[in-house]
């Protein structure tokens, strides 16, 4: 029998693109499978910057169900709450049989966050409540204790009204640097006036009894413990302030810790803490600038970047910045003197490091002081397309918390190499000028 080469050449072409079809749509599905496990990876750790740029890469070609799993953290890291919400949702709604236990957990973990960061308290409350309730497998004891903690801010906070804040006009003012080298502005109450620590580090605003009772701060019902920096615990209320001005710009009803006034001393230096404007205050502002010579400017219009190198882990600013050994992420804090490198970031350098002079290294906050083996030396991250460099940087070679993805903690001597920082909390940048 004659075949037909002709009709062999067409035959064969479908097969092939049959078999072409079938071999590309499993690469595919190969290619999504890697992708996501590379996004949950990343996310795990919380380097959402990675993970962020990983999911732009690939958005096309992920399922609606990996864009909503994936997207529901990145809204939450990168303060946007409301779309973080309502993509978990839509999830549970929708897709909730993919949904691994332990994936639901992490999701509904979030819910409470989300909730806090738009003032809405109960929701906060009723979250937390049903995480605990249902979710007990996956929870240690140790995080158990936190949420039970954390559980009884929301409940005192569930009928209290939401924080807003009134800019009334631009806002220029000094801050000026205390005996403990850290920045403070002047906050006032009507006829009240008192100095608060500028504190971007702080996860929350604190105020000592003696400064409460000052400023008619509306004491809630309930007592919880705060992990000091040297693993002691204190004893600490919640509190309402009703009204915070600072210069033209108003705050109602802002949350804080009330703490004892010795937890907010430090005897060697003859020193009281009378507040600390926390992360939420300094956030709910959107654009905040601090120049060299230490002036704070909260600006009518805001400032337009495409850096995107800030993120939020719960109440903690993160910073994305590279060096010239790779990239890491960083938490930062304005009120740190000097910056910090941690154990993570000693482990991953521990070739070039692992011979330098090690020495003991104290450093405190609210509730005392703690000292753990470190070493010196140089740090050059790359800030506007070049290498800043400093000269003596510590890096610790113990952990100071347990289960810290972050490499160190960026202070004033990096800020103070630039003319000015831009922190902007709407659009989620960090700039230097």
């Amino acid at each position: 029998m004659k075949i037909s080469i002709k009709s062999f050449t067409i035959s064969s072409i479908i097969l092939l693109l049959l078999i072409g079809s079938c071999k590309s749509g499993s690469v595919r599905g190969g290619q999504e499978n890697f992708v996501v496990a590379q996004i949950d990876s990343l996310l795990e750790h919380k380097n959402f910057f990675a993970a962020r740029k990983l999911y732009q890469q690939n958005f096309q070609n992920l399922s609606e169900f990996e864009k909503l799993k994936a997207g529901v953290f990145l809204d939450y890291a990168f303060n946007r709450s409301d779309s973080s919400a309502y993509k978990s949702e839509i999830l549970f709604s929708r897709f909730k049989d993919r949904l691994r236990d332990s994936m639901e957990y992490e999701i509904k973990a979030l819910a409470h966050i989300n909730h806090s960061r738009e003032y809405e308290y109960k929701k906060a409350k009723e979250s937390l409540q049903q995480l605990l309730a249902n979710y007990d497998s996956f929870i240690s004891e140790e995080e158990k204790k936190d949420l039970q903690n954390t559980l009884i801010i929301w409940k005192a906070l569930q009928d209290q009204p939401k924080q807003r804040v009134v800019k009334n006009d631009r806002l220029e003012l000094p801050l000026f640097i205390d005996k403990a080298s850290l920045k403070n502005l002047t906050v006032t109450s009507g006829d009240v006036k008192e100095n608060f620590i500028f504190d971007t580090g702080a996860n929350i605003s604190t105020i000592s009894e003696t400064t409460a009772e000052k400023f008619g701060v509306k004491v809630l019902s309930g007592s919880f413990e705060v992990d000091a920096i040297t693993g002691n615990k204190i004893n600490s209320q919640i509190g309402i302030a009703p009204r915070l001005e600072i210069g033209p710009v108003i705050i109602y009803n802002a949350v804080c810790l009330i703490f004892p006034d010795d937890a907010l001393s430090i005897s060697q230096l003859d020193y009281q803490i009378n507040g600390i404007l926390g992360f939420p205050v300094l956030e709910a502002l959107d654009e905040i600038q601090i120049t060299r010579d230490n002036i704070l400017i909260v600006p009518v219009e805001q400032t337009h970047s495409r850096e995107g190198n800030l993120a939020i882990d719960f109440l903690t600013p993160l910073l994305f910045l590279k060096d010239n050994q790779g990239a890491g992420v960083y938490t930062f804090d304005i009120s740190a003197t000097e910056s910090m490198l941690y154990d993570t970031y000693f482990k991953k350098h521990r070739a070039e490091l692992e011979n330098a002079a090690e020495v003991d290294y104290s450093f405190g906050g609210a509730g005392g002081v703690t000292t753990k083996k470190g070493l010196y030396t140089s740090f050059s991250p790359i800030v506007n397309g070049r290498a800043i460099k400093l000269d003596q940087v510590i890096v610790l070679k113990e952990a100071v918390t347990p289960n810290n993805y972050f490499y160190g903690n960026i202070g004033q001597d990096l800020i103070d190499k630039f003319e000015k920082m831009i922190i902007n909390f709407d659009k989620m940048f960090l700039s230097f000028e």
